[in-house]
């Protein structure tokens, strides 16, 4: 493994303050988190529970499509913080569907879909 500047790293995954992961839409999120020498990605779109049934194919595509453009933003990103190449590589990844805000007094359901994804930092 080739030395990591952390610091620039953590600046290159933080979209919690003045910017925001996906800029361009509303309707999905993506968050970078760091574990070790492990980068989680974590993917979150929400719909009706009927939408999610129907769309879970489409969702899982546009999942991994979101993954790797803002993936590629924080490589690029990383690079013009530290003047270093970051290298991953994929090694796990899930989905989920959850149903949310389901109860006797609230006729609508909504549901999320996750995709988590790691990348080891080679």
């Amino acid at each position: 493994m080739s030395k990591i500047d952390y610091n620039a790293l953590g600046q290159a995954l933080d979209t919690s303050w003045g910017r925001s992961s996906t800029p361009k839409t509303a309707s999905y999120s993506v968050k970078f988190s760091l574990a070790g020498d492990v980068l989680i990605a974590t993917y979150q779109n929400f719909a009706s529970e009927k939408e999610m049934i129907m769309m879970k194919r489409m969702y899982e595509e546009e999942s991994i499509n979101v993954i790797d453009a803002v993936l590629k933003n924080v490589k690029a990103a990383y690079k013009d913080l530290s003047e270093e190449t970051l290298s991953t590589k994929e090694y796990n990844s899930s989905t989920s569907v959850e149903i949310i805000g389901f109860n006797v007094h609230n006729p609508k359901r909504t549901a999320y879909f996750r995709r988590k994804t790691s990348f080891e930092i080679a």
